[in-house]
């Protein structure tokens, strides 16, 4: 993979594409037989950012990325908070082996996961929830501190309050992160992010030939923010990594990654063999 680039303003230098771990140790995902087989192929081709939350997979992507990439300092892990599992989820957790065999030879049982899904998951944007989830995520990831943590999809008016930016603003000064990020799902929140000057990194969905955000990144740019672009192969409900030739996927992730207001484009995939063919171009 070619050189490293820089990292907004946070004097961080990062590869021009990272790994998005949503799937990974997921019940509908990568076993985690085959999740580690994804990001040690990540880190032989040179990726250096792992984007993460406390919810894939359960926390099982934090555990799998934290035994992967233990004891190196020159990989960043970008985490997320906010979103909680609620008890109804919780307690499946001791079955998740059981559900994962079990969903895996039933259509009509992956399907109702998919649905079950859509529905998304509460948020808690208290501080002290915040300080919780951050400590759980350092426990799982095997380290002392995290190098990127955003808010994960806050509505705009959240960003405003500004509680909750303060909250990771204290967790930073603390030493238990370096860089203050925000993951947005809209415009708004993006603008929303980009006017309160803590935040140092901004995740935004990036399609290919959406202009939405063209205004976004031209602010990021001038005010040093890091730009992470994920969903540049048009989303989980269009494009994937495995249902495009690597020709196709590969001219989509240069695209993204060649724009200069972009730090880095993301990648989502549960096979090595689709990781390698994608970032060939690099």
């Amino acid at each position: 993979m070619r050189s490293d680039r820089e990292f907004g303003r946070t004097g961080l230098r990062v590869s021009p594409v990272g790994l998005g771990c949503s799937r990974l140790g997921s019940v509908l995902g990568a076993s985690a037989e085959q999740s580690e087989q994804v990001l040690k192929a990540a880190l032989e081709v040179g990726i250096t950012f792992f984007d993460t939350s406390n919810v894939y997979a359960q926390g099982e992507s934090e555990r799998l990325v934290g035994r992967t990439v233990k004891g190196r300092d020159d990989i960043l892990v970008c985490t997320k908070v906010g979103k909680y599992l609620p008890l109804s989820k919780r307690i499946l957790l001791p079955f998740k082996s059981l559900i994962k065999t079990a969903v895996g030879g039933s259509k009509a049982m992956r399907e109702g996961v998919r649905q079950t899904r859509s529905k998304g998951l509460p948020t808690n944007w208290d501080p002290g929830h915040i300080r919780r989830s951050v400590e759980a995520s350092l426990k799982r990831l095997q380290r002392d501190t995290v190098d990127v943590l955003m808010l994960h999809s806050p509505p705009a008016e959240t960003i405003r309050r500004g509680d909750a930016l303060a909250a990771l603003a204290e967790l930073k000064t603390a030493g238990k992160i370096r860089v203050v990020g925000v993951s947005v799902d809209d415009v708004d929140a993006a603008r929303a992010a980009l006017s309160d000057p803590r935040v140092e990194a901004l995740q935004i969905p990036l399609h290919p030939g959406v202009v939405d955000y063209d205004e976004i990144l031209h602010q990021a740019a001038g005010q040093g923010v890091a730009i992470v672009a994920r969903e540049v192969l048009g989303g989980p409900n269009a494009i994937s990594a495995s249902s495009l030739n690597a020709d196709t996927v590969r001219a989509h992730m240069v695209k993204a990654a060649a724009r200069p207001e972009v730090a880095l484009a993301l990648i989502g995939t549960t096979k090595a063999r689709h990781l390698q063919e994608a970032v060939s171009g690099f």
